[in-house]
């Protein structure tokens, strides 16, 4: 490990925590090394076998099989994905990557369970194998399909990690979050053929579980994609057994299908992404997962215990990683959606939760509870059990809502977001197709990342993943309120279902804003002025969310964002960018100014490192000089060091003056709405240039280059 790395967590750790976490890294250290020795000896599949529950009533879901569904249906019975800018691509055991930037390995092995699944789980791997169809073609679940570099399931999954160039792990971590399947689900339910849908689900699941035994291979190398993969399994499962007429999802099935899914759940619960002193959306989709595990499977003391401290950590993140104000500590409006799917799916259903489980939650002991963080007794909880109902905090419900609206207001004309910090491209569920239907031309010419694709297919299917209108949707399954109604009513019906058609109430949505008091930016030397012409320029609402750092300014014509937020994370600045003073412009719903996006993370260090500079924001540049900086090498890629700090120094409904300092230099931009223009006053203590972004740079999800 970097010793700068180390000497970094050192010093920004409070000693009591960094004691502590030394303490318990040891104690993993230890019992990882007797695990794996075990795991090398003995099958690390379950014995136990258990039951699956369902929640959603499948009566009001419903999707038109248009040629948007047909096509992307298709592409999955074919094995065909378009993960992280890959382009619709067959992932086997012998498909050909494309490459990534010229970067391309040739690493494609024979499928042989025999020789590719460690000893200790080769005969319950075959077996398990054996249910599959004969004519199913098996999928790659450990290759990177964009760069053609191969994972190993012989491997103990965590010695997974690699740092080649041009690799990027996220690939078959996305594809084995299993996020398909629900979409799946969907399609068949509308289909005039049902059973083809059903059989490839059933397929794809055998050859998931078998070709990834626990603790093996890169799938279960990362909880965060173990966690979101449970409810996917779970959520499609759900709706699948219930179109099932022709019992092919069979007890044997199912009997296999609820083992794994408790075998998620043990996985969960040992590599819980804690830290004492930060938590993340890692974590987050930890617990969710573990909340889905634990509300599907049937009641026994364990599972129990797993339900009740999955719904005490939903309330206790929701607190730590969303501001009062609504918005997401991660410094990133993409990841303020994930964030946001993973609340609103897991407060749904948590209010949805049947009378058994209501009832263990009233009797369960803590005194066995032996993982980290603590489970508090019922009496302890911030929740409350009337009757049969969860009800949760006040403050809880208020915050959820505030996130919603925090989306509804970043939301520009276009119906996509503005790009403020990381865009991974991270969903929690997928269920309705949101993009367009493009011919492979017309996505090859629009898409600098296809250069090398090859395709025999006519159309393409975009997904744009600024478009968050699936969220509101989502949310509006538990809110009534007109700004969350959106076109996409199916993720409002899954979540009314879950929730069992429970509503919440919101108590108070206001904010006080108070203004940063500061006479340091008075006097500066250097500036500059920028005015872009609008005529007619009336009715403009401002919209300020202080403590997530965004401020909005909308009318009819104008959509104007501007980011002075803070590193996020606590200072950790994880998914931050280098883009304090900067903002988007959209005029009559056309694009003016935009923020560059994130393109890629791990596989080209550099590119990441560039996309989350300073000088490609739409910002104020000083030469050579990052508002903050970081580390270089791989554990540099995922944080900053907590320099810059911004004000708000004034506003009104027609301006706003925000300022930053970091390192000595102080600069502040002046935002005024005038009736025929928008002008920006720059001052800066130093000499500076200014950047403004019209698609030079930019990309619109991960993976992906326009």
């Amino acid at each position: 490990m970097n010793i700068k790395y180390i000497r970094n967590k050192v010093l920004t750790t409070p000693p009591r925590i960094f004691i502590r976490k030394v303490y318990f890294v040891l104690r993993r250290k230890i019992k990882h090394i007797f695990k794996k020795r075990k795991d090398f000896i003995f099958t690390t599949y379950s014995r136990k076998n258990t039951t699956v529950n369902q929640y959603i009533s499948i009566n009001k879901l419903d999707i038109k099989i248009d040629k948007r569904a047909e096509f992307i249906s298709k592409m999955y019975l074919n094995h065909k994905f378009d993960l992280l800018g890959s382009g619709w691509v067959e992932n086997s055991y012998n498909s050909e990557a494309f490459g990534l930037e010229n970067y391309k390995y040739s690493q494609n092995i024979k499928f042989d369970i025999q020789n590719i699944v460690n000893n200790s789980n080769i005969a319950e791997s075959k077996k398990i194998y054996s249910l599959v169809d004969s004519d199913y073609i098996p999928i790659d679940w450990q290759k990177d399909f964009k760069s053609g570099f191969r994972w190993s399931e012989k491997e103990w999954y965590l010695n997974q990690r690699n740092s080649q160039i041009g690799v990027d792990i996220k690939v078959p971590w996305e594809i084995g979050r299993l996020q398909h399947l629900p979409q799946l689900a969907i399609f068949a339910k509308s289909s005039d053929d049902k059973e083809i849908f059903i059989k490839e689900f059933r397929n794809q699941v055998l050859d998931f579980i078998a070709l990834n035994p626990p603790r093996f291979g890169v799938q279960w190398t990362c909880t965060m994609d173990v966690g979101i993969r449970s409810a996917n399994m779970l959520l499609a499962y759900d709706i699948f057994t219930q179109i099932d007429s022709n019992y092919i999802l069979d007890s044997e099935f199912k009997k296999i299908f609820s083992k794994s899914v408790y075998e998620h759940g043990i996985h969960i619960v040992n590599n819980l992404e804690y830290g004492e002193n930060l938590t993340s959306n890692h974590y987050l989709s930890d617990i969710v997962g573990l909340l889905f595990v634990s509300s599907y499977l049937e009641c026994n003391d364990e599972i129990n215990l797993w339900l009740a401290f999955s719904i005490q950590e939903v309330i206790s993140e929701m607190q730590k990683q969303f501001y009062k104000d609504g918005g997401n500590f991660e410094a990133s409006t993409s990841y303020h959606r994930l964030s946001s799917e993973l609340m609103v799916y897991a407060t749904a259903l948590i209010l949805g939760l049947s009378k058994e489980k209501i009832k263990v939650l009233k009797g369960y002991s803590v005194k066995v509870w032996n993982i980290q963080p603590k489970l508090k007794s019922i009496q302890e909880q911030e929740y409350k059990i009337e009757g049969n109902n969860i009800i949760l905090p006040q403050w809880y419900i208020d915050r959820l809502y505030k996130a919603g609206k925090f989306t509804f207001d970043i939301t520009k004309p276009t119906n996509e977001i503005a790009q403020i910090g990381d865009n991974d491209s991270g969903r929690f569920v997928i269920f309705s197709p949101n993009g367009e239907l493009l011919t492979t031309k017309e996505a090859k010419d629009k898409y600098k990342n296809l250069n090398n694709y090859k395709s025999d297919n006519e159309y393409f299917w975009d997904e744009n993943i600024l478009n968050h209108q699936t969220l509101l949707g989502a949310i509006g399954g538990l809110y009534q309120d007109n700004i969350f109604y959106t076109y996409f009513t199916l993720e409002k019906k899954i979540i009314e279902s879950l929730a069992n058609n429970r509503k919440l109430e919101v108590d108070s949505t206001t904010i006080d804003i108070q203004k940063d008091i500061s006479f340091a930016f008075n006097d500066l030397k250097y500036r500059s002025e920028k005015v872009f012409n609008i005529p007619l320029l009336d009715n403009v609402e401002f919209i300020a969310y202080k403590e997530s750092g965004v401020y909005i300014f909308k009318s009819s014509r104008l959509y104007l964002i501007v980011s002075a937020g803070t590193n996020g994370q606590k200072g950790n600045g994880g998914h931050a960018h280098n883009d304090k003073l900067s903002f988007e412009l959209n005029i009559d719903g056309k694009d003016i100014v935009v923020d560059a996006g994130t393109y890629l993370y791990t596989p080209l260090p550099d590119k990441r490192n560039l996309f989350r500079s300073t000088k490609v924001h739409n910002t104020l540049i000083v030469k050579d000089e990052e508002q903050s900086e970081w580390m270089s090498g791989i554990y540099g890629l995922f944080s900053m060091k907590n320099q810059s700090k911004c004000y708000l120094l004034d506003y009104a409904d027609n301006f706003i003056d925000v300022a930053i300092e970091f390192r000595g230099i102080k600069q502040r931009r002046k935002f005024m709405i005038e009736n025929d223009k928008i002008v920006i006053k720059n001052y800066s203590s130093k000499k500076f240039d200014e950047h403004y972004n019209d698609f030079k740079l930019y990309s619109n999800g991960y993976g992906k280059r326009i």
